[in-house]
């Protein structure tokens, strides 16, 4: 008869270690013994981590309250990605910037709105759908993104508003949706105070080798100092070495490298940029890649996206430091080798890879810990016991393949609309081959039928895409025939309603840097 999993190893910290240990904790609590098993010789880089909006549930699960981490991790919030320069300038400007915001959900809601869009029009049509039409007849009504026409955000984010009112004043609250800008380095301290302080056993220790069973199961690590840690099942989260289910176990790493060309990165600490606390992440594009500026509480965090088959560690690291003009820190870059791609399996016999150790798509659009949490609820609805039933290992395995298949799609799209055609890099990018996949997802997409794809995860919601196509000017075909036929009246009342919340949310909310201050004072 089966036993029930009464020990769990997970061998490395960092984030995706120490908010597993704390998840499975949450989850479990006393019932399963969690020990994290995390070499003192690897440092904490105190890099600038962006994140999505399902990060706030993932840590309301947890029991946090922003009053209480976002201070001791140096967090911000975080209302959307602005991107620069990933097309030519247009109509005579000197650079192309477009935003992704975190749109509302469910779609197409407008909060106060007395006569709501789909009981006028049914769920199935979009606003966008109405923007889509009036664009394509050249309208000039209607903003030129639907990313800005669809809400007030963008906006927001260009007067660095905070998402929300402060607490006990009497501005009006948007209720957007909003994530987090934190250290990294903070964030899986307070992740190992938290998990330690309920029970996880914490062990500071270098593994030294794997024991595992004819079968292939493993059976203990033995470390350095504190000897041999047996366990049931047992998280990799060691990042790309993949000590575990790579380097032990043998399971194959799928490399994605052919359609994401970029596979090295370089990360700098940096002073905050003039002119306010911004409230979003910056992707700028470069001759050679792109750079990633993520504000925090007290810096910035930057860095240089590249691949190697096109420019040195040398020369992106200079490349950084021309962008940022003299606000980087006198420090060495941190130069990382990037493993894009995803192993055949997460889950191989007792052993299942969280995090960088499973699947990696670059961090264009900060989905690295959400694939963490992704991994974890999965792991949780899968749960085995001893007898580790193969029904289960293979559907989450068919789970996260999905899911790295439908994220990489994502980025990959990014690349594919560009019309860059100024140095070697994007002439490549843009030559890339395509994943079949997002082939029929583009042609499906200039016929405006933007509709999710049955993939699990949903990190991005339809108005994402319709947010990412018009900002990198998607060449649409049409719009939806059955939106010609119908009255367009509630959707002007709809723009209409928007451009009043602009106003009003842009004249009351507080700026970011004001919130941020009140709330390291205790708000």
């Amino acid at each position: 008869m089966a036993r029930p999993i009464k020990k769990i190893v997970i061998v490395g910290g960092g984030t995706a270690g120490w908010l597993s240990a704390a998840y499975l904790n949450r989850a479990f609590g006393r019932k399963v013994d969690i020990t994290l098993v995390e070499s003192p010789r690897i440092p904490r880089i105190g890099v600038g981590e962006a994140t999505v909006p399902t990060l706030r549930t993932t840590f309301a699960f947890l029991g946090m309250e922003e009053e209480d981490w976002m201070p001791k991790t140096n967090a911000v919030f975080k209302s959307a990605v602005r991107f620069n320069d990933w097309r030519k300038p247009h109509e005579g400007r000197e650079s192309h910037t477009y935003y992704h915001p975190f749109f509302d959900v469910p779609e197409p809601a407008v909060r106060n709105y007395e006569k709501p869009f789909h009981k006028r029009f049914g769920r199935g049509v979009s606003l966008a759908h109405f923007w889509l039409k009036q664009r394509l007849a050249g309208d000039t009504r209607v903003r030129e993104t639907f990313g800005d026409a669809g809400m007030a955000l963008q906006r927001l984010c260009e007067l660095n508003k905070a998402p929300k009112p402060l607490p006990g004043t009497d501005a009006p609250d948007p209720g957007y949706r909003y994530a987090y800008h934190f250290d990294a380095a903070l964030i899986a301290k307070y992740l190992r105070d938290l998990a330690t302080g309920r029970g996880v056993n914490f062990v500071s220790a270098d593994v030294t080798s794997v024991t595992v069973d004819p079968r292939g199961v493993i059976e203990k690590v033995v470390t350095d100092t504190a000897g041999e840690i047996e366990g049931d099942l047992f998280l990799d989260c060691t990042g790309f070495r993949g000590l575990l289910i790579n380097q032990t176990l043998k399971e194959p790493f799928v490399s994605a490298n052919d359609v994401l060309l970029c596979d090295s990165a370089v990360a700098l600490p940096a002073e905050h940029q003039e002119g306010g606390l911004r409230p979003y992440t910056s992707a700028t594009a470069k001759p050679d890649g792109w750079i990633w500026e993520i504000p925090l509480a007290d810096r910035d965090g930057t860095g240089f996206v590249y691949s190697s088959a096109f420019t040195t560690p040398e020369k992106a690291e200079a490349k950084l430091r021309e962008h940022l003009g003299g606000r980087d820190y006198d420090t060495a870059g941190n130069h990382i080798k990037m493993r894009v791609g995803h192993n055949r399996r997460s889950w191989v016999n007792n052993c299942i890879a969280v995090g960088l150790s499973s699947c990696f798509v670059e961090p264009l659009e900060s989905t690295t810990i959400a694939l963490i949490e992704y991994q974890l609820a999965l792991l949780v609805l899968h749960f085995p016991d001893s007898d580790f039933d193969e029904r289960r290992k293979a559907r989450y395995n068919e789970l996260m393949v999905s899911a790295f298949e439908d994220l990489r799609d994502f980025i990959v799209m990014h690349y594919k609309l560009t019309d860059r055609d100024d140095t070697e890099f994007w002439n490549a990018v843009r030559e890339a081959p395509i994943p079949a996949s997002l082939e029929e997802k583009l042609t499906e997409y200039a016929e405006s039928v933007i509709i999710p794809d049955g993939s699990q995860l949903r990190l991005f919601e339809t108005r994402s895409l319709w947010a990412i196509l018009s900002g990198m000017d998607f060449d649409f075909k049409k719009a939806p025939p059955s939106v010609d036929l119908m009255n367009d009246a509630a959707a002007w009342e709809m723009f209409e309603q928007i451009d009043k919340e602009r106003e009003i949310y842009s004249a009351g909310l507080p700026s970011h840097r004001e919130y941020i201050e009140a709330l390291h004072r205790g708000l």
